[in-house]
């Protein structure tokens, strides 16, 4: 139960992300939680729509995150027993590109130092194994069998669903305007005139997030538009995923990424069009301009032949990116904790983070990601 006089022990702003995994991972503590949601959890405004998102564990962006990946597995799976739904399709992971060049050699040293199990391909092997890919002079692959997919919309939603059994309470399009921590509280108004008395308080509010944060950090942070397609195939089966895994082709500065299909109909693909910043996540353009199209499907004419080229479906979503690239996750004031910014990546680790991020609202936060603090700003 709260404190006497509290509505809750700990109030969330947000329950996309990173927001419905802490509901899920602090209810299961017993903690009394009480989150907010503008939207509905799952919504399609943020960062979480779009059906599925990558999950790996070779991963050349930094080795301080492995053990949050590996602890995410754990509880992907623990979510997927307490929710009977399914989660995460460990289909495996391809990752492209030059043999000797930056994000190969960055890959395989990061595995090797996390001992993260990989195989390198050839290009005659990736042509005999997985004929789906185009691969230019020199290039190969790293194959990661514990790699796959993640399906977004289901997990967030098993996840709030968990959290209200054990006892968290979500308020549906609940809008909040202000925060105001006090001496014994953190004061959570909403844009119906309501006031809510919550011990501490937790912002997870994604692209919305920089209403909420000190100025230095609001600074720091920018909402991105994201871009999403989908393609038809000349033959589907090809592409389910016990044939087709995950896969990043990296060519120079740019990347294509994608994932088996999950319908039967379509493949999704993306990256070809790089990310960029919007005024407002309100204000995100969901129609791809016929630039965007061009790019994208000049990229999987090239890379992935079987496909049809143009796309059958489109979209985009905002996320929340730091100047830097790295999350922000830690307290921002007595009261109030911070995690957000997760830079187009936090998927895939987001129940790992939660359990974190659960932690230091106890007190007893893990010294391996402090790199993450907003003390950096």
């Amino acid at each position: 139960m709260a404190p006497a006089g509290l509505d809750a022990q700990v109030g969330i702003i947000g329950t996309g992300t990173m927001g419905s995994m802490l509901a899920w991972q602090l209810a299961r503590r017993g903690v009394r939680v009480l989150a907010f949601e503008q939207f509905s959890p799952g919504h399609d405004r943020g960062a979480v729509g779009g059906e599925t998102r990558l999950f790996r564990l070779a991963y050349a962006e930094g080795n301080q995150y492995v053990p949050l990946l590996r602890e995410s597995l754990r509880l992907w799976r623990e979510l997927e027993d307490e929710s009977g739904a399914d989660v995460l399709t460990q289909c495996g992971g391809l990752s492209i590109g030059q043999s000797g060049g930056d994000y190969i050699s960055g890959l395989l040293t990061s595995a090797r130092d996390t001992e993260v199990p990989v195989s390198v391909l050839s290009a005659a092997e990736v042509a005999e194994r997985y004929p789906q890919h185009g691969l230019f002079d020199g290039e190969i692959a790293v194959l990661d069998e514990q790699a796959g997919f993640l399906r977004c919309e289901q997990a967030v939603l098993s996840a709030t669903r968990v959290a209200e059994q054990a006892g968290a309470e979500v308020l549906r399009y609940t809008e909040v305007t202000e925060l105001v921590e006090e001496s014994d509280c953190v004061l959570v108004r909403t844009a119906d005139g309501t006031s809510h008395r919550v011990g501490q308080v937790v912002v997870a509010a994604g692209s919305w997030a920089a209403r909420f944060l000190p100025a230095r950090l609001a600074a720091a942070v920018q909402s991105r538009r994201v871009l999403l397609t989908w393609f038809g195939a000349d033959d589907i089966d090809a592409y389910r995923p016990e044939a087709f895994p995950i896969f990043i082709h990296h060519r120079g500065d740019q990347h294509l990424y994608g994932m088996p299909t999950v319908d039967g109909v379509m493949v999704k693909v993306a990256g070809a069009v790089l990310s960029h910043p919007v005024p407002a996540p309100e204000a995100v353009e969901r129609r791809h301009s016929m630039t965007e199209i061009h790019r994208v499907s000049d990229a999987v004419g090239e890379l992935l032949p079987g496909l049809h080229p143009e796309p059958v479906r489109t979209d985009a979503f905002t996320d929340l990116y730091t100047t830097d690239e790295c999350p922000l996750v830690g307290r921002v004031g007595e009261r109030v904790v911070v995690t957000t910014g997760h830079s187009g990546r936090g998927f895939k680790y987001s129940p790992g983070m939660a359990a974190a991020v659960a932690d230091v609202l106890s007190g007893a936060g893990d010294p391996r990601y402090a790199f993450m603090s907003p003390d950096r700003f």
